[in-house]
């Protein structure tokens, strides 16, 4: 019957065990290289967003950190585990009567037991805060993923009309390279044609290099090579936050965000820790029962307890820290909040202050635009001078372009404010124009 109990107690334990498995690094990237890695339409915003959140290489590393956040407050909640201890003395001199003797005793730390409710209340309230962190990681990959979006947007729009004015001055300033060689210009205009025109081809450039690199790293987000060709829907224009939204989003902020709720929970396991170490104050006892024989085969069975006396203010001082820990965590808290509402307010402010930057521009915008239609026919008919030509063109293009910049920081303001209030993003189709015509 020992070996059976014997038997099956090595079993048990065998099949609690995990065994060893090594598992190798990558030796190559593993982006995506095909077009049918991305859906074939062009992708709106929330779905680019939705595709970062389950695709996004940043957010597959934070959800394995998550997972050992979770493991090692798992383990903080369990019951302490009984000790064994076994001992077994040979005689060494020899005697009739005499054998081998042995004990064995089985304990349990009661202090443990007497805490655990609280350590295991923390361990979870870890849990949700490991949870809620990585929701918010998630947050901040959409709020990273639109703005990219954004970015690459109005981007490729600059780019596209700055290459375009820098072909037309490039032709013009070859027109005033030989012009100048016939002795049919003078050096003034010449040199004054050509360097609008290295200005803007400089501009373009810039314009490209930054459209390349929204267009990688959105890329990088979902997860595919720079090769994989992506089309954006149009963008629209962004939703209006009204002041009463904003104090209503306000109020309700802490229940709504997810570092604030992660903060809350952390808040919660260090209450819960203050309350372990208050408990540990009083004398831990460890208790347990042996099982003996002596080297004369005399058995007994007895009881043991041993006794921790917390009289050097090493428990005390544990409670401090404790206590300045949660006090650390609730002024944290506390500064969140009060950043949240000053950037709220800020972000309201500047997305006024474009807005007005914006209808001032576009309503100038057309004549600049009309101007340098008008200038580019009476420059073919040769009825405008060159230098009045370029002006124009320069002018026009320069206006494009802020308005782009413009509408790119509206964007990103309004993207920064919502994940900040946790308020939803739903761009807003623009009107036709023209009688309704595109």
């Amino acid at each position: 019957m020992r070996q059976v109990l014997a038997i099956a107690a090595l079993a048990t334990t065998l099949s609690a065990c995990t065994f060893y498995s090594s598992e190798p690094l990558p030796a190559a990237s593993d982006l995506a290289k095909e077009p049918a890695s991305l859906p074939p339409h062009a992708l709106s915003m929330a779905e680019v967003a939705a595709l970062a959140v389950e695709r996004s290489p940043d957010l597959v590393a934070l959800r394995r950190k998550e997972q050992v956040s979770e493991a090692q407050a798992f383990s903080a909640g369990l019951l302490p585990d009984p000790q064994l201890t076994a001992s077994l003395d040979h005689p060494t001199v020899r005697g009739v009567g005499l054998t081998n003797a042995y004990a064995l005793g089985l304990s349990e730390d009661l202090q443990m037991l007497l805490t655990f409710p609280s350590r295991h209340s923390a361990a979870r309230a870890q849990g949700d805060q490991a949870r809620l962190n990585i929701l918010w990681d998630e947050w901040q990959t959409i709020e990273k993923t639109e703005t990219l979006f954004v970015q690459k947007t109005f981007a490729d729009k600059k780019a596209a009309k700055l290459s375009e004015t820098s072909k037309l001055l490039l032709d013009q300033a070859q027109r005033s390279g030989r012009a100048l060689k016939e002795g049919n210009s003078t050096l003034d205009v010449a040199g004054s044609d050509l360097s609008a025109a290295l200005d803007i081809s400089s501009q373009a450039d810039t314009a490209s290099r930054d459209a390349l690199a929204n267009d990688v790293n959105l890329k990088s987000q979902l997860d595919v090579a720079p090769s994989v060709p992506i089309t954006l829907a149009d963008l629209g224009d962004p939703p209006t936050f009204t002041d009463s939204v904003v104090d209503s989003a306000l109020k309700n902020v802490a229940n709504a965000r997810p570092d604030l709720l992660a903060l809350q929970a952390g808040y919660h396991a260090q209450e819960e820790n203050v309350r372990t170490a208050i408990l540990q104050q009083f004398p831990t006892f460890t208790l347990g029962g042996t099982r003996a024989s002596d080297a004369t085969n005399v058995k007994t069975v007895g009881v043991s307890a041993t006794i921790t006396l917390p009289i050097f203010g090493n428990v005390q001082a544990n409670i401090k820290t404790q206590r300045a820990t949660r006090a650390q965590l609730k002024a944290e808290y506390q500064q969140r909040l009060d950043q949240t509402e000053a950037d709220a307010r800020r972000i309201m402010t500047e997305i006024g202050i474009l807005k007005e930057q914006i209808s001032r521009l576009e309503g100038r915008l057309p004549d600049f635009e009309r101007m340098a239609a008008v200038g580019r026919k009476a420059y073919a008919e040769g009825n405008l001078a060159p230098a009045t030509y370029v002006q124009l063109q320069t002018s026009s293009t320069a206006r494009q372009g802020e308005l782009f910049d413009l509408k790119a920081a509206l964007w990103t303001d309004t993207i920064t404010l919502a994940v900040l209030l946790a308020l939803p993003i739903t761009p807003v189709p623009r009107q036709p124009t023209n009688g309704g015509k595109p």
